[in-house]
This record gives C-alpha cells, sequence and structure tokens, in this order.
C-alpha cells in the first residue's frame, strides 16, 4: 500500500507524474483538434487524488494498477494522435484517401486491407481522429 506522506509515495507518484504528464485524459485526446496544444500538465497531489478511488489518503495495489493502466492507455492515444498529424499531409484535420492508402496498416494489409468507408461514421470521404481510432482498433483485432 502507498501512503500519501510515505516515501515510496513520493517515488511512484513522480513516475506517475512523468508519463501522465504528457497524457490528456482519453476522452479528451479523441475530441481533440490536429491543431491541439500541448498536454494537461497534472500535479502530484492531483494524481494521488484521482488514483486513490475509496479516498483513504492511501493508494492499494489495485488502486495503484487500475491508475497506471490508464496513463498507458492515455500514452497509446497519444501516440496514435502524434501518428495521426504525421500521417495528415495537407493538415486539414483529418485524413483523405489518398492519406489512408499511406498508413503502415493499410500498406501491410495490401489488397485485403478495408475501404476507408468502413470506418468513415459521417460519409465526409475522410477519418477523423475518432474514426482514425476505430480503424486502428478493427485492424489490430484482425489475425
Amino acid at each position: 500500500m502507498i501512503r500519501s506522506n510515505s516515501f515510496a509515495g513520493p517515488v511512484l507518484l513522480s513516475l506517475a507524474i512523468l508519463v501522465a504528464a504528457i497524457c490528456v485524459p482519453a476522452q479528451t485526446r479523441a475530441a481533440a483538434p490536429a491543431t491541439s496544444a500541448a498536454p494537461q500538465q497534472v500535479g502530484a497531489a492531483e494524481i494521488f487524488a484521482r488514483w486513490d478511488t475509496d479516498h483513504n489518503k492511501n493508494l492499494s495495489q489495485q488502486e495503484f494498477k487500475a491508475g497506471w493502466d490508464q496513463v498507458q492507455a492515455n500514452m497509446l492515444v497519444y501516440k496514435l494522435h502524434e501518428n495521426f498529424l504525421a500521417m495528415d499531409a495537407n493538415k486539414d484535420g483529418a485524413l483523405e484517401a489518398s492519406e489512408y492508402a499511406n498508413l503502415e496498416l493499410v500498406r501491410k494489409a495490401g489488397a485485403s486491407a478495408p475501404p476507408m468507408s468502413t470506418f468513415d461514421a459521417d460519409k465526409s470521404q475522410t477519418l477523423d481522429f475518432k474514426e482514425y481510432l476505430g480503424f486502428v482498433k478493427a485492424m489490430v483485432k484482425k489475425p
């Protein structure tokens, strides 16, 4: 158990803050525009409070694991957003058919890659970031 005033608490929280400082909550990042600002800075007390779900000023192993898992999920979404921005060649905040065709997952799938329209929920003939996440999720699940 990690106590808010123990020696291990600040060390582990420092590590968590280092990672969390570059991670915006997944729901915020998923809706972020292509020109998103720098990630939010989060302090140790805020991280500890978020993770201490029973508010007893201690982090159980289960609370720490749940918090750490969320940091890792946020980091994945952050990295996917960075990839999305890099693949958006014309920087319009969406992937067009030619940009979709250049995605590594599409190139690796070759002729078996699903058409972009499969993931284009709003039928805009482009993929926004949320639709891109759906594409990545579907492609990673393929055997």
